[in-house]
């Protein structure tokens, strides 16, 4: 179960483009930061490491990719990947189904909204056990 209190990230990640929103601990709502552009799953790793230590966070939600019929194909593979380094590094990871988060407005960072809408789903879910 992920800590009752604390700031959250989440990542909608791809293999050069993830975009990341945060939900700090005083409030129930995620807002969309950016998108981070690296060019190898170690630079992402890097990134993600200095972001969560900037905001002091120790959990994190991906957005898990998903294929239409609910199985997971090769980019949910990746995802995991970079999710089980993270845990590895003593970070807590959950994973949200992510299929039809993309936000298709060029008005708006679409990564970074997606990121926003895997966190509020995150957040939903979790009031929704409580």
């Amino acid at each position: 179960m992920p800590p009752a209190s604390g700031n959250l990230l989440a990542f909608d990640i791809g293999t050069r483009h993830t975009g990341v929103a945060i939900a700090f601990a005083d409030s129930d709502m995620a807002v969309a930061k950016d998108t981070m552009h690296h060019a190898s799953p170690s630079e992402l790793l890097e990134h993600i490491r200095v972001l969560m230590e900037h905001h002091h966070v120790h959990h994190c939600v991906l957005g898990l990719p998903r294929l239409p019929g609910g199985e997971e194909g090769e980019q949910a593979s990746f995802v995991r990947s970079i999710g089980a380094k993270l845990a590895q590094n003593g970070r807590e990871v959950s994973y949200i189904d992510e299929r039809y988060t993309t936000t298709r407005n060029s008005q708006y960072d679409g990564n970074a909204a997606a990121a926003c809408t895997i966190l509020n789903t995150y957040l939903d879910q979790k009031r929704n056990l409580t």
